[in-house]
């Protein structure tokens, strides 16, 4: 205010106050209200006006907006009466588009063991090339290997990111028997060992990134979870497609060491590799209290093109850090546990608002228990996932109906 009254002062008062005119909304200020508050606080007794004739209180509002979008500031709650497309279109981002309208951040009550001794395998109606759509998201059973499942889940559709946790690590349970019931799919093992990959097809990372590829927007972001017997073969298999960006680290400091095996090193830390399509530059030098946090685990990041890639807060800048940590409260959101598992949505979330917008598309090939899926859809971001096993479609379908409180519809395409 101190500033504009210098410049009232100075230069008295060029932009003028715009009211409107028309019968019953007489005197109404649309546009300078601080401009009329700072020339009364001056003692003023007279500015500069514009009358516009605007009888319907909604344009009225509307033009208020626009007038304001660059310099005034907003009741956020009053903001949401407008609903997302009219702010949209008014100029509003997806960044302040997420605070006007609250990302869901409550708890979700997901238990993935639980959620697989509900289900009995002749229970089970999903088939493998079943396609479902829930809400804006979609599920497809289907192997992300094979290049018609990928195209048949995307149809028109081309993805803004890939977010994933290839299963490098995890067993495919073929029809066995646990506590009387039968599973299918990339499970834990009971005994959580770190399994051996030979079960998969030499070429598997190849053509699973591949077939991403051909479905990616230009301007694309990729992240991949991996662990580090596997890190060769998935960087060069990223840098084929992609222009790897970072390591992201999550350490997981309450992981604990549930097996014993010769010449094994027990690592409380997981990575994931990040990567772009072509040419983007990046901000590397966010300030400290700017970096998004969470707890060690490595991915992989890698774009392509100019992929959205910065959040703001209050004006600032809002980068994803290298460095993550994430404390679990107890073993079932663990290190322990996801690792061969799911992973926490708070881990998910801050790469999803930082990397996409509101409305991207964002791809998951191994769907495992849907948190891709359940992060993107809290953050009002559209997914498509693959999942190969039945009953872990099956487990998805459960989870995402629960959590967005739609039926799954089955569609053909």
């Amino acid at each position: 205010m101190s500033d504009l009254k210098e410049s009232i002062k100075r230069f008295e008062m060029v932009d003028p106050v715009i009211i409107n005119s028309a019968p019953g909304r007489e005197g109404i200020i649309i546009g300078g209200h601080m401009r009329m508050r700072a020339a009364k606080e001056l003692g003023w007794k007279e500015v500069p006006v514009v009358k516009l004739s605007i009888p319907d209180i909604q344009k009225e509002k509307e033009l208020n907006l626009r007038l304001n979008k660059n310099t005034g500031e907003f009741d956020l709650e009053l903001l949401a009466d407008f609903g997302e497309n009219f702010l949209e279109d008014i100029g509003f981002s997806s960044e302040e588009l997420d605070k006007i309208f609250e990302i869901d951040e409550t708890p979700e009550q997901f238990d993935l063991k639980k959620e697989l001794e509900k289900l009995s395998i002749t229970e089970v109606t999903v088939q493998k090339g079943d396609l479902y759509k829930i809400g804006r998201h979609r599920i497809l059973c289907g192997d992300s290997t094979i290049e018609t499942d990928v195209l048949k889940l995307m149809g028109s559709e081309q993805a803004d990111m890939c977010f994933t946790d290839p299963p490098y690590l995890l067993d495919y349970l073929h029809g066995k028997k646990r506590n009387g019931k039968a599973t299918e799919g990339f499970g834990l093992k009971r005994d959580r060992r770190y399994l051996e990959t030979e079960f998969l097809p030499d070429n598997f990372t190849e053509l699973w990134m591949n077939n991403v590829a051909k479905i990616q927007k230009p301007d694309f972001s990729i992240i991949v979870f991996e662990n580090p017997k596997n890190l060769r073969i998935i960087w060069n298999e990223l840098e084929k497609h992609w222009k790897y960006r970072n390591t992201i680290t999550w350490h997981v400091p309450n992981r604990v060491q549930g097996f014993s095996a010769k010449y094994k090193f027990f690592n409380k830390t997981d990575i994931a590799l990040v990567g772009t399509s072509g040419d983007v530059e990046l901000n590397t030098e966010p300030e400290s209290d700017e970096l998004l946090q969470s707890e060690y685990d490595n991915a992989i990041f890698a774009t392509s093109g100019k992929p959205h890639w910065e959040g703001y807060e209050k004006g600032k800048k809002i980068q994803p850090t290298d460095f993550i940590s994430h404390i679990a409260a107890d073993e079932k959101s663990s290190g322990q546990a996801i690792v061969f598992g799911t992973k926490p949505l708070e881990l998910l979330i801050p790469y999803m608002k930082v990397l996409t917008k509101r409305d991207d598309l964002i791809v998951e090939p191994f769907g495992g228990s849907g948190s891709t899926m359940a992060a993107a859809h809290k953050m009002h971001r559209r997914c498509y996932l693959l999942e190969k096993s039945p009953v872990y479609t099956a487990v998805i379908l459960n989870r995402i109906e629960k959590l967005t409180g739609l039926k799954a519809q089955k569609i053909n395409e």
